[in-house]
């Protein structure tokens, strides 16, 4: 695991294919950690191009306009959002996240943070660990429904996600 580029708390949750739960187990963990105390970041990775304003609204209609960065704000939620001129390294956009315990990354499948595959049965023939076309050395465990035969990393039960939190907040946060 290479963490020389952050001295931030990363975990990144992945998974062979979509509609495995990651989302799913992510709310989850949101929930435990943020009844628990901590601040909390989290990145989603899109491969599409996506909007998160609506067409004919006043800050659609700025950025559309050119404005390089568009904030919209209120008493309770602040929004920003930057025309980049290239795509950023993920790195650059942890950086970005200010003074919290734990940021979960959702996709991002190759980066350098420690990893937790989500596996289900029956969604997945294929694991990312036992995947030679991927690199799985940051990978430290394995969130599943089923016990998984030849995994020599940590099997957590997908469906106890108090002990995946334990797990992330042992190994990850302290």
């Amino acid at each position: 695991m290479d963490t020389s580029f952050s001295h931030k708390k990363v975990i990144s949750i992945i998974s062979a294919k979509s509609d495995m739960g990651k989302t799913t187990l992510i709310e989850d963990l949101i929930r435990i950690f943020k009844s628990k105390g901590y601040r909390l970041g989290v990145l989603k990775y899109d491969v599409k191009k996506f909007e998160i304003d609506k067409e004919g609204k006043d800050s659609y209609r700025f950025t559309e306009a050119g404005a390089d960065t568009m904030i919209i704000a209120s008493a309770e939620k602040l929004a920003m959002i930057e025309r980049l001129r290239k795509e950023e390294s993920i790195e650059s956009v942890i950086d970005r996240f200010q003074s919290m315990d734990l940021i979960i990354i959702e996709g991002f499948k190759s980066n350098g943070y420690p990893q937790i595959e989500v596996h289900r049965k029956g969604r997945a023939a294929k694991l990312l660990i036992n995947s030679s076309e991927f690199d799985s050395s940051n990978i430290i465990a394995v969130a599943t429904d089923e016990r998984l035969e030849d995994i020599k990393l940590p099997q957590l039960d997908l469906n106890d996600v108090e002990k995946v939190a334990c797990f992330i907040e042992e190994r990850v946060i302290k």
